[in-house]
């Protein structure tokens, strides 16, 4: 009975404890509500968009299910089977040339006809039926234009424009185009034409690298079963097939990465404020320690008092979760306030339960793992300790319990991020290196306290005060390690991660691109093609290849559907593939295995493979890939593997067959071409007016807009990272303001002992500057280590360590740690010692 009237003194204590206010918990709560806001800002953000895609997936596919092919359309008798589960619309799109009044750019073109589209609506600005537009007039087809193109061809409504052979009127400027607005990246403008019209450009002739789309709105038939029967029916018809709930299967498939990523780095912000968090609350309970002694001494057991406490620390804990939470659920509404028409997607803004309890989840378990520890050493100090002063809050000690219910906690934590994150690789790596930095830095902390017990004599006393100040019981020098070090290690690995990127776009990719890609160069023109862009460029400055499309369809003898693929090249399966052939081996080729074939060589298929596409497909030389090429299977024997690197924009194939199999095949020719910037004009117009269905690609235009989607990135990463430091220089002044009665303390007694204000600030710049320096050497490892496994581990691109950007970033963040150390004490050096002497 007396026990149970104890636990009912729990609410009643923690509620008295309440009363006198919440003082020595703001860093308590900033570093909960950061990190917590960041978790659920990004989770609600990538449902809320993940929502948007789903309600209008019929709408962004175009139809209940989508058949692609490319390079060929659908035979009599597969239309004919489509067109008998519903209503059948057929779309056609490249890549081309528009020119008007000798001036010319890369367009998008895409034929559609008249039953186009079956879900949502396309609009045109001026509300003219774009229908009506695409039937054209009687002496010209009609075209309904990106308004784009009207600005870099001077052109307006009722102008002319010629793709291919054949001319168009522009009949109006598309305003909406509904199964297409995921597409982030293109090349070129869209234009707008019938499916009948985009024949008669004369693009459309076998071996172009067109891509036909056949999208089927079904009568009460489920997609799912309709795919099944066209696969039983036409088993080597080398379509790719999807039904409506994968319409935007590479968006998709970059909100899942995104949200991943970002809401690892959000939990990193909050195990940052984690160490904040532990600050607070031996920060609170030092104050206490006295009444928890009086407490104790009038009959108050240890359960009743850590219940008391942590009761507080989970209720505070909750309110924090809860705050952040809030704030981040609004994220999705602010984004489509501010950038509701730069974004990709269509955001459904709402109330997504799902990923704020997921964020609370993390919230609540980061409380408890880091707040349990100093809690029960707190309560389990003798009071005859407490009360003589002989120990402090902070301390060691506390047993077992102390060290296992923050074990425990941590272990909950570590499996809401495997059961959250999804990628067991990525998971496994933010828990080993978050580990790892905790393991280093607590390491780092007792390294520099033996440097700083050791250190020689130094002649300046004020030195001597800081070393000491490393040293002298209950020290936060570890927390400040810890808060410092994942602060600046986060900092670090952003600043190198951005420039890594911003180099692969500018100096290394920029140094090895060609000028121009050309791409559907007829086999008929390749000679007079390659004559003409030598003369201009110089000889040699051409490379070119024969082009065939192909979509991979087994493995190893297993079908793709049943392979294991690895995620990171995912890609080379999800549709057609760009093939070539040659007899010799390319120049600057590296082969990692195998020997190339002989360039006389005729026999059976044999194909040379990318190194990681083979270690990813679990193949090596011997085995086989059957890949459709314009509706025939050919199963081709690895005879080599080749290192690639993807990160370039020269020239690469994933798979080059050996001659003798697609030498016959329907093919084009894509070329590059490496020209001075003074020729680089000469060329585009000569090629243009020459060959006008060559579509023309300027690397530097792509470079450009691939430079702004890596931008936009960047921010984003940035800005969630920028939230981890933030909650670092909160754990900072966390850990100042949880020891500040102590500094004011030794202020006092230096200056009664004659230090000047001088003197004492000096030893505070020494200690603080003792701890940046130390842990900023230890941060720059760290965030390079961190930094190359993004780059060469997630991004497969080659890392490049910047020694200087590392080291400029860590005397910042060091700098700033300074500032905020000195300003949390700062004010100790004006204290008046007589009232604190008398109360000792």
């Amino acid at each position: 009975m007396r026990n149970a009237m104890d636990y009912t003194l729990v609410p009643v204590l923690c509620w008295r404890e309440l009363r006198h206010g919440l003082r020595g918990f703001g860093v308590f709560l900033g570093c909960l509500v950061l990190g917590v806001f960041a978790i659920t800002g990004v989770g609600t953000f990538s449902e809320s968009a993940r929502q948007g895609l789903l309600q209008d997936a019929r709408s962004i596919m175009g139809g209940d299910m989508e058949i692609m092919l490319t390079s060929r359309a659908m035979g009599p008798e597969q239309e004919a089977f489509f067109s008998g589960q519903g209503d059948l619309s057929r779309v056609a799109e490249t890549r081309t040339m528009a020119r008007a009044d000798g001036r010319s750019i890369l367009v998008e073109a895409k034929g559609v006809d008249r039953a186009y589209p079956l879900y949502g609506s396309l609009r045109t600005v001026s509300g003219v039926d774009a229908r009506q537009i695409l039937a054209g007039s009687a002496d010209l087809p009609g075209a309904v234009v990106d308004p784009l193109l009207l600005d870099r061809l001077h052109l307006g409504v009722g102008g002319v424009i010629t793709i291919g052979t054949q001319s168009y009127r522009v009949g109006g400027v598309l305003a909406f185009e509904p199964d297409r607005v995921v597409q982030a990246f293109a090349l070129g403008p869209r234009v707008l034409l019938g499916f009948d019209g985009l024949v008669k450009s004369g693009l459309t002739g076998p071996g172009s690298l067109i891509r036909y789309r056949y999208r089927v709105k079904l009568t009460d038939k489920d997609p799912l079963a309709v795919i099944q029967a066209a696969q039983k029916r036409f088993p080597d018809a080398g379509w790719a097939m999807r039904d409506f709930s994968r319409a935007a299967p590479n968006i998709q498939r970059l909100l899942e990465r995104l949200d991943i990523n970002l809401t690892l780095m959000g939990l990193a912000a909050l195990l940052v404020g984690g160490l904040g968090i532990s600050g607070a609350v031996r920060g609170y309970l030092e104050p206490h320690l006295e009444r928890i002694a009086v407490m104790k001494c009038l009959g108050g057991t240890g359960p009743v008092l850590l219940g008391t406490y942590l009761l507080q620390i989970l209720l505070l804990g909750g309110l924090g979760s809860l705050a952040g939470m809030m704030l981040g659920g609004l994220v999705p509404s602010a984004a489509t306030y501010f950038w509701g028409e730069r974004l990709p997607v269509h955001v459904r803004t709402g109330i997504y339960v799902g990923p704020m309890l997921r964020a609370g989840l993390f919230g609540i378990c980061t409380t408890l793992a880091f707040s349990t520890g100093p809690l029960v050493r707190a309560i389990q100090i003798s009071p005859a300790a407490l009360f003589r002063g002989y120990v402090n809050g902070g301390g060691r000690g506390g047993g077992l319990l102390a060290r296992f219910l923050p074990v425990c906690f941590f272990i909950l934590l570590i499996l809401l991020v495997f059961a959250f994150a999804g990628n067991m690789k990525l998971a496994s790596g933010f828990v080993f290196g978050t580990a790892g930095c905790f393991v280093l830095f607590r390491l780092a902390a007792g390294v520099l306290k033996t440097v700083a017990r050791h250190a020689p004599f130094i002649a300046y006393p004020s030195v001597r005060l800081g070393l000491g100040q490393i040293v002298r019981p209950g020290a936060p020098t570890t927390s400040l390690v810890f808060a410092l070090g994942l602060g600046l290690t986060c900092l670090v690995a952003v600043a190198l991660v951005n420039v890594n990127l911003t180099r692969a776009l500018t100096r290394d990719i920029a140094l090895q691109t060609p000028s121009f890609f050309f791409m559907d160069v007829m086999p008929r023109d390749v000679g007079r093609f390659a004559a003409m862009v030598e003369n201009i460029a110089g000889p040699g400055s051409l490379d070119r290849s024969p082009v065939i499309r192909g979509r991979i369809m087994k493995i190893g003898g297993a079908n793709v559907s049943g392979a294991n693929v690895a995620p990171e090249v995912d890609w080379a399966v999800r549709g057609d593939r760009m093939l070539t052939y040659a007899a010799a081996m390319p120049k600057d080729t590296i082969l990692a295995r195998g020997t190339w074939w002989p360039v006389d060589y005729h026999g059976p298929a044999r194909i040379s493979l990318t190194s990681d596409l083979a270690r990813r497909f679990g193949v090596d030389i011997g085995d086989t890939l059957t890949i459709n090429v314009l509706g025939r299977n050919i199963t081709a024997t690895i005879a080599n593997i080749r290192d690639v690197d993807w990160t370039t924009l020269a020239m690469q194939f994933a798979i080059i067959f050996a001659p003798g199999v697609l030498d016959t095949a329907p093919q084009t020719t894509l070329a590059t071409v490496r020209a001075d910037a003074k020729d680089e004009a000469r060329i585009f117009e000569r090629v243009s007016e020459t060959f006008p269905s060559v579509a023309i690609i300027r690397v530097k235009e792509v470079l450009d807009t691939v430079g702004v989607l890596f931008a936009n990135m960047a921010a984003v990463f940035q800005g969630v990272s920028g939230i981890a430091l933030l909650s670092g220089f909160l754990v900072l002044g966390g850990a100042f303001s949880a020891d500040q009665h102590r500094r004011i303390y030794d202020a006092v007694i230096y200056k009664v002992c004659g230090a000047t204000r001088w003197d004492i600030l000096l030893a505070l710049i020494t200690e603080f500057a003792v701890i940046g320096i130390g842990t900023g050497i230890i941060s720059c490892i760290t965030g390079a280590l961190a930094a190359w496994g993004v780059i060469e581990g997630f991004m497969h691109m080659r890392f490049t360590l910047d020694p200087s950007l590392a080291v400029i970033t860590v005397l910042a963040g060091t700098g700033l740690a300074l500032f905020f150390g000195l300003a949390g004490t700062v004010r100790a050096l004006g204290k008046k010692p007589a009232r604190y002497l008398r109360n000792e």
